[in-house]
Parts: structure tokens; sequence; C-alpha cells
């Protein structure tokens, strides 16, 4: 699996005591330091591998303010449009 964005080791530390979303990942909220938050962010193998909404990690691990787990999963693929046009269709 590729490494699109490591997090820190303490992150890393935290994850590890808590329950798995799913099999070897973590679904989280990402707030930056910045105040920006991700609710949606897919951590698997220390490392972001995916954020609701975005093809692309839109921050990077220094950045990271807080991480806490929400198993707020959803399918990363679906935008949601295909729906909201077929409801209106």
């Amino acid at each position: 699996m590729k490494c699109l964005a490591p997090i820190s080791p303490e992150h890393v530390s935290s994850l590890k005591q808590q329950s798995e979303t799913g099999p070897s990942y973590h679904v989280v909220s990402v707030e930056l330091k910045d105040s920006r938050l991700f609710e949606q962010v897919v951590i698997s193998q220390g490392c972001v591998i995916a954020v609701r909404g975005h093809t692309e990690i839109p921050f990077e691990s220094d950045q990271i303010a807080e991480m806490k787990i929400n198993h707020k999963y959803r399918n990363f693929r679906d935008s949601g449009a295909r729906r909201a046009r077929a409801a209106s269709a």
C-alpha cells in the first residue's frame, strides 16, 4: 500500500489503542492547526490514505493539530451527486 501522508508516531500510537473502523483502518476527523476540519479521513498503517471529497490529501501531516476516531465511514468514491440527480429525475 502506498503511504500517501504519514502521520506522527504519537497519532499512530493513539490509534493502535482504539478499535478499528474496519480491517486495518480507522476513520477519523482531523482538525488542522489552521482550524480546518475534515470529518472523514481514512488512516491505515500509519498513513492518511483518503479524505472524503478530495482526490488528493489536502494537508500535510505536520499540519494536524488533533485527530479523533469517529467511524463515520461512507463510500468515498460516491460524491453524492449521482444520488441527487437520480432523486430529481
